[in-house]
């Protein structure tokens, strides 16, 4: 076990650094997701994700270690996959992403809402690196009603809305999502319904 990692309070910048200067304890890091130690997982799970961020090439080379949480029945892995993959494709110059493109969105699938909810968030990241990819996405998002099976399906349109609004201005679908988002003016849930109105109000002021 990494030393520290199983406290709740760390400074996470300084873990951070250490693994950027020594990418040779990622495995070790690897390993701590896999932990029965709530705590340390977390961390372990935080501190990877933060490096993937700053510094997505030191994590690429495990990229098949994420691939395979994807069908993971442990929805905190399936979770934990689906986030760092989307920093990864920052720096995904061999196409991988585009591979596993339905087994990652495959996800939106699940009844359970926490998978689903990542998926859509990570989404903004994905567009970002890979642009050519985002009316295929748009899409998916649009017909999430008829993709999710979950009681919470209102939840989920909560986070593609807000996927939405930040990927908007580069959008080659903009009035099928205007359309989308003006129907969950009438959602049953305040989360949504909050989402869309700040939608409306970023982006719609001129109509």
């Amino acid at each position: 076990m990494i030393s520290g990692l199983e406290k709740k309070e760390i400074n996470q910048d300084n873990y951070a650094e250490n693994l950027i200067k020594n990418s040779d304890l990622i495995p070790e890091y690897l390993d701590g997701l896999l932990s029965k130690n709530e705590t340390f997982r977390y961390n372990c799970f935080k501190m990877l994700f933060t490096v993937s961020e700053k510094k997505p090439d030191i994590i690429y080379p495990y990229w098949d270690f994420f691939i395979d949480h994807l069908d993971s029945k442990n929805n905190y892995h399936k979770m934990s996959a689906v986030s760092i993959i989307a920093n990864l494709t920052a720096v995904d110059s061999h196409q991988k992403f585009e591979v596993i493109f339905n087994a990652f969105y495959d996800n939106l699938k699940s009844e359970k809402t926490i998978v689903p909810i990542y998926v859509v968030k990570s989404s903004t990241r994905i567009i970002g690196s890979k642009p050519h990819l985002e009316e295929k996405i748009t899409n998916l998002l649009l017909n999430i009603e008829q993709i999710h099976p979950g009681k919470q399906i209102e939840l989920v349109k909560a986070a593609v809305v807000e996927s939405f609004s930040n990927i908007f201005e580069r959008s080659s679908k903009k009035d099928e999502i205007i359309n989308f988002v003006r129907n969950q003016l009438e959602s049953s849930s305040p989360k949504t319904k909050k989402a869309a109105k700040q939608f409306i109000s970023k982006w719609c002021q001129d109509e």
